[in-house]
């Protein structure tokens, strides 16, 4: 059904009927090429699903017919990260990735070293954009919800903001030695704040530090902003299904092998 899957603004929805947006609707109607009857699969950004018909790919696409989804309940914690703008291509790789890892919330920074910039006037343009590309990564990987994407945030009203935020705080430093560990990742949320390409400066790092932010490593490779984004959203989310499970005991490799040994 992923092909058969369009995202409706819940504005759109009403008890038994839905109108697809413009470019959901030209998806249905001109490249999938479906037709009046054929099944679909509908969601609203918002965490709801729905099944239904296509009624009419007239002058406006309607699906009627429509019967909600009864959906897992899949408690996770809630998941901001917050991203140095690095290159289009790869800042959009990087969100439409971490997008399908679980990240519910995403927030552009620019810091000391950041070289890229987002112009005034097309920064309406941009969100549009990045919206987009969240929303169609939503659609492809079967979420019901679509993640935020906010203004760019210069690095001091950021961390001004998170302070008094209801949010676990990580910043990952290439100059730090601790590798992020499980007990980190059993709050109700966090906010995984990532570099540019030229590193964090010292004195952002002591002010995340005056902020609440505990500073981890990713280990002994540099990586590249989107990498680190996508490891650190892997590697939280990881720990947080485990400690939900119940299960916060890692084994220690080294004593595994000595007992198979």
């Amino acid at each position: 059904m992923t092909r058969r899957r369009f995202y409706v603004p819940a504005q759109s929805i009403s008890a038994e009927t839905a109108v697809l947006p413009p470019e959901q609707a030209h998806h249905l109607r001109d490249v999938l090429r479906l037709a009046v009857g054929d099944p679909v699969e509908l969601f609203d950004g918002r965490g709801n699903g729905y099944t239904g018909i296509v009624a009419d790919i007239s002058r406006e696409v309607r699906v009627g017919r429509l019967k909600r989804l009864v959906l897992p309940l899949l408690p996770q914690p809630r998941l901001s990260v917050a991203v140095a703008l690095i290159k289009s291509d790869r800042f959009e790789w990087m969100l439409q990735k971490a997008t399908e890892l679980g990240a519910d919330e995403f927030i552009p920074l620019t810091t000391r070293f950041t070289n890229i910039r987002v112009p005034g006037h097309r920064l309406e343009e941009r969100l549009h954009r990045w919206e987009r590309i969240v929303t169609e990564a939503a659609r492809q990987c079967g979420r019901h919800d679509v993640p935020a994407v906010v203004q760019p945030l210069e690095f001091p009203r950021f961390l001004e903001a998170e302070q008094s935020a209801p949010l676990a705080r990580f910043l990952f430093f290439e100059g730090e030695g601790q590798l992020l560990v499980p007990d980190c990742a059993e709050s109700g949320g966090a906010v995984l704040c990532i570099g540019p390409e030229g590193g964090w400066d010292q004195s952002e790092v002591d002010a995340a530090l005056s902020a609440g932010f505990r500073t981890f490593s990713l280990g002994r490779s540099v990586l590249r902003s989107e990498t680190a984004a996508i490891a650190a959203v892997v590697l939280f989310r990881y720990h947080s299904a485990r400690a939900i499970a119940g299960n916060t005991a890692f084994p220690d490799p080294s004593g595994d092998r000595e007992e198979r040994s």
